[in-house]
């Protein structure tokens, strides 16, 4: 298994560098027979660069992730913890990362994640700390 680094994951996804040959490279590499690895911090980086920069939608990330996901040849650090994270992304108002700290805090046996982050407390995830 080859872990994956943000940069390699996004080049694959978007194709979007192709005149120095980073996507083509990208491309060829991901579409061996090698298990690719997935870590939480590469998938929140990544659909922060989908949502903020490549301006796709909420439900076109969710297609993206759960493909990347059913891939062969890809593995998450976290599947499940990955699924609920996304689901809550699909239907909230906060960034994807925020659900995916809230997820993997709750996995650990947090009862709650503190955040000032209003968005994100408007999930039953979240406990909002107010001063």
């Amino acid at each position: 298994m080859i872990g994956l680094d943000t940069n390699i994951l996004l080049r694959w996804l978007l194709d979007d560098d192709s005149a120095s040959g980073q996507s083509d490279a990208a491309r060829i590499i991901l579409e061996s027979n090698e298990t690719f690895f997935v870590n939480n911090i590469v998938l929140a980086e990544t659909v922060w660069v989908l949502r903020n920069k490549a301006g796709q939608s909420r439900k076109v990330i969710e297609t993206i992730v759960l493909r990347l996901i059913a891939s062969a040849n890809v593995e998450m650090e976290s599947e499940n913890t990955v699924h609920r994270a996304l689901d809550a992304f699909v239907g909230g108002k906060a960034d994807f990362a925020d659900y995916l700290i809230a997820e993997v805090n709750a996995a650990a046996g947090c009862s709650t994640t503190l955040t000032f982050d209003r968005k994100a407390a408007q999930h039953p995830s979240f406990s909002r700390l107010t001063k």
